[in-house]
């Protein structure tokens, strides 16, 4: 799929799902963030290690971790724990996504 695509489909969700692809790292965590959408990672090696220079630290600000184990066992229920997150959250994340990280990106 092409890059625009995938980003025109960020642009419209407010969540996007980050699994575990051919390497701990993702292209894709950046297009979700230059596309004001919140990562979801299943993996903290996917971006909260791999990019300090490029990511805060305080990655709750701006993404939702769900272990990936936990995802593969049947404990959490992906839909759910993102249906559980309050909007007023949902929105200032979005917001620091916007104001904080995307200029640094772009």
């Amino acid at each position: 799929m092409k890059t625009e695509v995938v980003v025109g489909l960020f642009m419209e969700s407010e969540f996007c799902l980050q699994p575990l692809g051919y390497s701990p790292t993702r292209k894709s965590v950046f297009d979700s963030l230059v596309a004001g959408c919140i990562p979801v990672i299943f993996n903290p090696f996917m971006a909260y290690y791999q990019y300090p220079w490029h990511l805060p630290e305080d990655h709750q600000r701006w993404s939702v971790f769900i272990y990936e184990e936990e995802v593969r066992q049947g404990k959490v229920d992906v839909v759910e724990r993102l249906r559980r997150v309050p909007a007023e959250e949902r929105e200032e994340m979005r917001r620091y996504i916007v104001h904080q990280i995307m200029p640094g990106l772009v």
